[in-house]
Formats: structure tokens, C-alpha cells, sequence
């Protein structure tokens, strides 16, 4: 009998993947320890070893800036010389982004063969009763944990992808855990306060483990010490360690200072935003902490790896017939705050026109707070999720807005209207879900833009 080829492998693989359920796109998202259930991911994880037993994990959750606090830290870490898995989420052009090594994404048949492994664990999960059925984003990060042990990676970055305690993630042994700032986000699923919120990320710092807490809210910052004294975990408070001040900011080029236990000048960043260099502080604290284990991280690797750093959809600027196109993945207040305080740095006093669509879930009320008195004109559309907010939400968030307000579900014909021949709209930002923006970067990819994803 022939062996299945290559192809074949790869196309079973993802058609297998996708018969799970993903939540990520779904209209409801359970968050509960049945719906997401650690013993599973344990279970599915046993036939090939356990990998995630051995794995030097850095793990990181938060509200705002895990993934960029994530990918500066991988950076770093790779122009010291080590070897570095990066799993974060979600994706935005293909599920591949998730799981890297360095820069490197895992190729199809990497991902073929780590999905082919976990097929017996599957199976003893469905012989195991009340553990219930293997999640998409279970399956996702079960693949990266078989990858980066398959590869021995010296370190792996972990991005929770919903609050901590119950995320797939969790099963880690972390060499050092990071909390980035915490904020009203996904209020109807992880509690509708900031101690709600704050306790389900607190649940990923583990018995005498070192934590990074990065700028947080007086109620967040105590139940992070609650849950430090709970564990005996030693807790280091990113603003008592470092300090950052901003020297210069253009489109692609952040410089700025850091000094704490290293005093670094004018490092360079291509991630740019003030929120950026809260995010970098953790990175460098994460070096310092990291080395009085695992060896010398040099200040010239800090500089490199932040040059190098960079991730799409996080005020990623693209030029389109002469038009600038910000495109950027803020989808709660604070981070809409976030994206005007980097537009106002970079265009003071410039108007523009926005495309926006929101999960039904967010405070969208709160979000065209920060963004509506600089624009010009919006237009909503809607990404291919089904928890995408509908017209009547929008409706009630933009009562006061003046300028005209266009309803658009199709993305492209979004695109396409505001970037017609003619048209006076030189700057745009796309935002309010990462999902939205990976369609815009795919239909401008479609359109002959030459996009990377880094």
C-alpha cells in the first residue's frame, strides 16, 4: 500500500483540525473548567510524552500587550543566541503566525506531523468520561507544545489567549510568568470588574515562581500580591525596576530610554507607541531576571532584539495609492486610547476616516469614545465571526457622532469605497478586532500590496 503523500497528509491534517470546535469565532464562548479543561490538555499531551513538563516556559497573560510583550521578549532572546518557540494568538492571514521558532513560522507539514501525533491523545480523551471534547485552541497549543519539544527549543514564549486559569496554556511549568496591564475586556466572560479579571489571569502564577507584574491598576496590583502570597511566588512590579522616557517617534521608528538595573539610551524600536515601551521595560526586566539562571544577556542583544521585533496588526502602517492605512488591532477602550495617543504623536491635529467592527461583547460605547471626535467619517463593517456586534449596537454606541456613519458588512467593499479614485481620505485606520484587520490585509495583499507578516 502507497504511503499518503506529503500533500495528502497536509490536506487531512487541516481538514481534521477544523472539525474542531473553535470559540474564538463562535457566537458564545464558554469560560469555565468543563468547557476548558486543563486535565484534557493534559490527556491529550500524554501519549507523546508530556511535553510541556520540560519545556523552560515564559508565560504571559494580561489585557493589553501580551502578544507585543511576547514577541520583544523572543526577540531578545533569539539575538542572545537561544533557541526560541513563540505560540500567540489569534492569527490573522493563516493559523501558522501562532506557532514560530525565531522568525520562522511552522510550515504545513511541521503542523501536519504535530497534529498526526496528538491523534491517540484524542482518542484517550474520549475514553476518558467527563473530561469532554478537545477545543480548537486546545489542539492549537498541544500542536505548538509537540513542536517546540520536537525542535528543543531553550525557551518557550506562551501568549494565553483568554484570561489564565482555565487557558490551554496553563499546563506549563513556567520559568517566569508576566502580567501586562489589565483592563475591561471580555467583561462577559472573565467578570465585570477589575479584581474579577485581574484573579482569573493571577491563576497562572504558580508556586514559587518570579513574576514580571508590568502597570496595573491598584485593584489589579492586589490580587496579584493575594495570589503571590497564596502560592509563595516572588513578585516584581515592572515601574519599581524601570523607568522609560520617550526621546523620538516616526511612522516605523520608536527611540527611547530604559534605566533600571541597566541604564539603556536611545534604544530603537520599529514597534512603536508609548504603551511600546511599558511592553519593552517588561522584556528588559524579563533579561534580567532570566540571566541570573540561564547566563549573560547582553545590552547589545536587548538593542537588536527590540530593532528586530516587530508584529502585524499592532499599528502597522501600509501605503495604498498614496494613502496611508493604519491598521490595528484595538478592541477595548483602553487600547482604543492607546491607538489615538500614537496617532496623535505621529499626526497631530490630523483627522481621519475609520473602518470599524467590533466583537458583540465589547464596550463599544467606550471604544468610539476614544476615537470618534478625531474622525472624519466611519464606516462599519463586520469580520466573518459570528460574534460580530450588530448594526443596532453601533447604532446606540455613535448616537452622537456627526459625521456621516456608513454601514458596510462585506470588509472589501468597505476598502473599496474609502480608497475609491477621488476620494480625500489620505489617512485611514482600520481596527477594532484582529480579525477585521486580517481581512484587510488580505484583501489588500489581493490588491498587489506586498504584505509581511513578522
Amino acid at each position: 500500500m502507497l504511503k499518503p503523500s506529503a500533500r495528502d497528509r497536509i490536506k487531512s491534517a487541516f481538514q481534521f483540525l477544523n472539525r474542531f470546535t473553535n470559540y474564538e469565532r463562535s457566537l458564545r464562548y464558554p469560560y469555565d473548567g468543563w468547557a476548558m479543561n486543563l486535565e484534557r490538555v493534559r490527556a491529550l499531551l500524554g501519549p507523546i510524552g508530556s511535553p510541556e513538563k520540560n519545556l523552560k516556559a515564559i508565560h504571559i497573560a494580561g489585557t493589553k500587550g501580551k502578544g507585543s510583550t511576547s514577541k520583544l521578549i523572543q526577540s531578545i532572546l533569539s539575538s542572545a543566541g537561544f533557541r526560541v518557540g513563540l505560540y500567540t494568538s489569534p492569527h490573522l492571514l493563516k493559523v501558522h503566525e501562532r506557532i514560530r521558532i525565531a522568525d520562522r513560522m511552522i510550515t504545513d507539514l511541521e503542523l501536519a506531523t504535530a497534529l498526526e501525533s496528538l491523534r491517540p491523545g484524542i482518542g484517550d480523551v474520549k475514553k476518558k468520561s467527563g473530561l469532554g471534547e478537545v477545543t480548537y485552541f486546545e489542539l492549537i497549543t498541544a500542536a505548538a507544545f509537540f513542536h517546540f519539544a520536537r525542535k528543543k527549543v531553550d525557551f518557550a514564549v506562551l501568549e494565553t489567549g483568554l484570561g489564565g486559569r482555565y487557558d490551554a496554556t496553563n499546563i506549563c511549568n513556567p520559568a517566569l510568568i508576566i502580567i501586562t496591564p489589565i483592563s475591561f475586556d471580555h467583561t462577559d466572560i472573565l467578570g465585570t470588574t477589575i479584581p474579577e479579571i485581574s484573579r482569573e489571569k493571577a491563576m497562572i502564577i504558580k508556586p514559587g515562581c518570579k513574576a514580571i507584574i508590568s502597570v496595573q491598576p491598584k485593584a489589579a496590583e492586589k490580587v496579584f500580591r493575594e495570589r503571590a502570597r497564596e502560592v509563595s511566588a516572588e513578585l516584581f512590579p515592572l515601574e519599581k525596576f524601570y523607568q522609560w522616557r520617550l526621546n523620538s517617534i516616526r511612522p516605523g521608528e520608536m527611540v527611547f530610554d530604559l534605566a533600571g538595573k541597566r541604564r539603556l539610551k536611545n534604544l530603537k524600536t520599529r514597534m512603536i507607541g508609548p504603551r511600546q515601551m511599558t511592553n519593552a521595560a517588561a522584556a528588559v526586566l524579563a533579561m534580567d531576571l532570566l540571566e541570573e539562571k540561564f547566563g549573560k544577556i547582553s545590552d547589545r542583544a536587548i538593542r537588536q532584539g527590540l530593532w528586530n521585533a516587530s508584529l502585524a496588526g499592532r499599528f502597522q502602517e501600509v501605503e495604498f495609492n498614496g494613502r496611508k492605512i493604519i491598521l490595528d488591532g484595538a478592541h477595548n477602550r483602553e487600547s482604543a486610547k492607546a491607538l489615538m495617543e500614537t496617532v496623535a504623536l505621529l499626526y497631530p491635529g490630523k483627522k481621519f476616516s475609520l473602518i470599524a467592527g467590533l466583537s458583540r461583547d465589547k464596550d463599544l460605547k467606550g471604544f468610539f469614545a476614544e476615537l470618534k471626535s478625531q474622525a472624519n467619517k466611519i464606516i462599519i463593517s463586520r469580520a466573518k465571526i459570528q460574534r460580530a456586534a450588530e448594526k443596532e449596537q453601533f447604532e446606540n454606541a455613535l448616537k452622537n457622532f456627526r459625521g456621516p456613519i456608513i454601514f458596510e458588512p462585506s470588509l472589501g467593499k468597505a476598502m473599496a469605497t474609502i480608497l475609491r479614485p477621488g476620494s480625500k481620505d489620505d489617512l485611514i485606520i482600520v481596527t477594532g478586532s484582529f480579525y477585521l484587520v486580517g481581512e484587510a490585509l488580505q484583501w489588500l495583499s489581493k490588491k498587489g500590496i506586498k504584505i509581511r507578516i513578522p
